[in-house]
């Protein structure tokens, strides 16, 4: 019996270049450790696909306009839905498969013949388990926990152990029926921004609270996830691809350059109070700019 096949997606949009060459790397990532024992697919739901001229060879792209992503915020506008309908619209067709989405600022640290085999079995994954609701941390959980304690949200039940994971890798088995599960996870945020409750974290949770119904296991054994500490790592993979242009390399010379590149950097680094003001500014600015 042949094991289920692998489509990683990917969502990105925007002119922000360092976005789309953190895409591409995480996808040499993955290529540059694959086996053949599997089926391999990656798709790319993006408004933008002349950058993604270089992977058309190995990868799907869909192609998204203004019209569609601001469909996807959803009755209440919602900036972030769009991730669960991107995850949707990638899985279109491709019942039996397994899916891994993955956050652009993502890398494969090894071979992910662990989180293959984690799938195969029933587990869904998400990068990292972030806290239990019995003890949240910080004003946002604080605040989560506050408005929806023993409220339903699309039949579940934000109870004390409920658990947060990070989304920056959303494994989903084939088992568990990828399609049925998203959809289930756009009707817990829908119902969540509905009632109110504070956005920041809302698709995050909805598939937090979704994907521990089934088993549920951590990907960062085999996924790095870089989301605090950007700057430095668009300068190395800037780098990356500058060597690749002046020796007008193509994608198969990166896949295999790739194993050759040192990973020293931090995931996370503390961030003075200025920059975290900063930086809070940028994360808001899609709400912004409707």
């Amino acid at each position: 019996m042949s094991k289920p096949s692998i489509t990683f997606v990917f969502l990105t949009f925007g002119e922000n270049v360092f976005y789309h060459s953190q895409l591409i790397y995480s996808m040499i990532s993955i290529k540059s450790f694959q086996s053949e024992a599997r089926e391999q697919k990656f798709v790319v739901v993006t408004d933008k696909p002349e950058y993604y001229e270089c992977i058309k060879d190995i990868a799907t792209i869909i192609v998204v306009d203004d019209e569609t992503l601001n469909g996807w915020r959803g009755e209440h506008d919602f900036f972030w839905r769009i991730k669960i309908e991107a995850m949707l619209k990638a899985m279109e067709g491709r019942e039996g498969s397994h899916i891994c989405y993955l956050d652009t600022d993502t890398i494969a640290s090894k071979n992910l013949e662990g989180i293959f085999d984690l799938l195969d079995d029933g587990y869904n994954l998400m990068h990292t388990k972030e806290f239990d609701f019995v003890n949240p941390p910080g004003q946002t959980a604080t605040e989560m926990k506050r408005h929806g304690l023993n409220k339903s949200y699309n039949g579940f039940v934000l109870s004390e152990d409920k658990q947060m994971w990070n989304a920056g890798v959303v494994a989903i088995s084939a088992t568990n029926d990828p399609l049925k599960t998203l959809h289930v996870a756009l009707g817990v945020c829908d119902s969540m921004c509905a009632d109110g409750m504070t956005r920041k974290l809302i698709e995050q949770f909805s598939l937090s609270i979704v994907l521990q119904v089934n088993k549920i296991r951590e990907a960062s054994p085999w996924v790095r996830h870089y989301w605090g500490n950007k700057p430095k790592w668009d300068q190395q993979i800037a780098g990356f691809f500058a060597e690749l242009y002046i020796k007008n390399s193509g994608v198969e010379s990166a896949i295999e350059q790739y194993s050759f590149q040192e990973h020293n950097l931090a995931d996370v680094v503390m961030e003075t109070r200025m920059n975290k003001y900063k930086n809070s500014i940028v994360k808001r600015l899609p709400s912004f700019m409707k």
